[in-house]
């Protein structure tokens, strides 16, 4: 018996091994912007004293977590645990971002496996996620994303394995890492109950559910603030559908539900963010409409295919608003097409399975070597504090991004940019995109010019340069006619 175990979990421990390798080949030097140094800060401040906020060194501001970073505050636990343990803040997060991104892999090749029964079928499916470009780009930046994932897919395992407590804890530390499984989660308890076979499963799972969830916010007395009221508007009109669904008879629910489903995906497909996804990844979208027409031959094939399509047209629904441009958000969705793909191809008779199999690889052979457009190892931050570091006043350093220079400059005094401001003050990229109205009066210290470049969240770089001035901050005057005359030691960027 032991042994034959040992040989069913040889596929899967093989897996995570090597996607675990690949993740951390493919994870990037540079954060991204603010994502990044939000969640290291807010890592360090719950390493000094169980809380979100930080100070940016002697005498800097207090640091406090923008709305969208605090609602996600079990990636900076996490973090914080492998710091204590010797690694640096970087090596951390790398650590537990490449973990996740493999534990991802891996729970996704168990659900298929699941719920198809085919263990190639899931080792399959894992490893179209593993070769995906989007999925490995976005994955390589340190953030809760594939935790999120991984998380997710761990607690749809525990469902479909028939255990709902244990799905429970999962659902609640996947809604502390990305609070917009909320959504989901509700919505199929909500589906879920209309059926006697899966509502005693809801009814277990729902309070280990919001104790999890809970407990990760109170232990760090994380604010639960709402940033977006049309993610609310939306998350409210998606329960109230739920609602209608379990209520209406099968029949009806069945046209409500794909109603819905149509209207919120063509939203989604229309979105430019969508569009840059389906240049790199277009063989694993295709495979999973196959996958998806497939199963929706028989009864439990269509269940799969509804609640991973489901599952992928909210979230689409959410990410539309949140950024409707950004590739990043859209390529969270591509599990459920693996998921698709891999429980279709299982169903398939066995001569069409190879046929299937032979296409798939060769359309993944043609996606693979796409480059997803970005940076890997380009941080303007990190060569902006290393070149000035040496040439810092003891006054504090004045810059519209204290979160990023607060973490590369960890003894130094960083504050925000204000009017009336004193310091040393940095007239970079950020201070363009920010503070384009503020400006800095005094003695220029430092002007860096080459090798610095910011991306901005609409895909424009800023290439100009970071000017250091020990000075004050001051408002920027308007131009009447032509460049304003700038005198002796004034500079802008």
């Amino acid at each position: 018996m032991t042994r034959r175990i040992l040989l069913d979990g040889l596929p899967a421990a093989a897996l995570f091994v090597v996607a675990l390798v690949v993740r951390l080949q493919q994870h990037h030097d540079a954060l991204l912007y603010p994502d990044g140094y939000q969640y290291l800060l807010m890592a360090r401040g719950i390493s000094e004293h169980l809380q979100l906020t930080t100070v940016l060194g002697p005498h800097g501001d207090v640091f406090r977590p923008n709305a969208d970073a605090a609602a996600k505050p079990l990636f900076p636990m996490v973090v914080s645990v492998f710091h204590a343990f010797g690694l640096s803040w970087l090596d951390a997060a790398r650590l537990v971002t490449a973990v996740a991104g493999a534990a991802a892999v891996l729970a996704l090749a168990l659900l298929v496996s699941k719920l198809s029964g085919s263990q190639l079928a899931g080792i399959a499916a894992g490893g179209l996620i593993l070769v995906s470009p989007s999925v490995g780009f976005w994955s390589g930046f340190s953030g809760p994303d594939p935790m999120a994932e991984a998380l997710a897919l761990g607690a749809a395992l525990a469902f479909v394995d028939r255990r709902p407590r244990l799905g429970g804890v999962l659902t609640g530390l996947a809604i502390a890492t990305r609070p917009e499984v909320l959504v989901i989660a509700v919505a199929a308890a909500v589906v879920s109950l209309r059926s006697a076979e899966t509502r005693a499963d809801v009814r277990r799972a729902a309070p280990p559910a919001v104790l999890t969830a809970g407990l990760v916010f109170a232990l760090v007395r994380a604010p639960v603030p709402v940033h977006d009221w049309r993610l609310v508007q939306l998350s409210a009109v998606l329960l109230a559908a739920a609602v209608v669904a379990a209520i209406l008879p099968r029949s009806a629910t069945r046209y409500v539900t794909a109603a819905l489903l149509v209207a919120i995906g063509y939203a989604v497909a229309t979105q430019p963010g969508l569009r840059e996804l389906w240049s790199s990844d277009w063989p694993l979208i295709l495979m999973g409409a196959a996958g998806a027409m497939v199963l929706v031959r028989e009864e439990r094939g269509a269940h799969v295919a509804a609640f991973a399509l489901g599952a992928a047209v909210v979230l689409g629904g959410i990410y539309v608003i949140k950024n409707p441009s950004l590739a990043r958000y859209f390529s969270m969705l591509l599990p459920a097409a693996a998921v698709l793909a891999g429980v279709g191809l299982a169903s398939l008779p066995r001569p069409a399975r190879l046929a299937a199999v032979a296409t798939a690889a060769v359309a993944v052979g043609m996606g693979v070597g796409h480059q997803v457009p970005g940076s890997r190892d380009y941080d303007m931050f990190s060569i902006v504090a290393r070149t000035v570091a040496p040439k810092l006043p003891a006054a504090p350093l004045v810059t519209a991004a204290p979160d990023a220079y607060g973490f590369w400059l960890p003894t130094h005094s960083v504050q925000a940019m204000r009017r009336g401001a004193r310091g040393a003050v940095l007239l970079d990229a950020s201070q363009r995109l920010y503070d384009p109205s503020l400006t800095a009066r005094g003695k220029v210290i430092d002007r860096i010019t080459d090798d610095i470049a910011f991306a901005r969240a609409n895909g424009d770089i800023d290439a100009g340069p970071a000017v250091l001035i020990d000075g004050r901050v001051e408002s920027r005057r308007p131009r009447a006619h032509g460049p304003e005359p700038q005198p002796a030691g004034y500079a802008t960027p």
